[in-house]
């Protein structure tokens, strides 16, 4: 973001200059903060939530879709690959059992 200007929410996340799928990633420990355009795929065979901070959109995986919106969090039990689609911004927790 320009001039450094971040949301409170990012502090104490480190951001990398390059983009990943697009999009600005964040990590804090397990944690990852992702500003993303349009689409950005993750996997994991534990347990996430996605946080959603602004916009809207749906996750897809391959047992269906759900749509979010603003203030959302979503529960992924072993999705395997997903996709959070719409321009976005999510907080991505591992649940305490699944953390490294």
């Amino acid at each position: 973001m320009a001039g450094g200007a971040r949301r409170q929410e990012e502090s104490g996340f480190t951001f990398s200059d390059k983009k990943v799928q697009g999009a600005s990633v964040g990590r804090k420990g397990d944690d990852l903060y992702i500003i993303s355009p349009r689409r950005f795929k993750l996997y994991t065979e534990g347990t996430e939530t996605v946080h959603v901070l602004s916009g809207s959109g749906y996750i897809k995986w391959k047992r269906g879709e759900i749509p979010f919106a603003e203030g959302d969090a979503v529960l992924a039990e072993a999705p395997g690959e997903y996709e959070v689609n719409g321009a976005c911004t999510f907080i991505v927790t591992k649940a305490p059992q699944d953390l490294g």
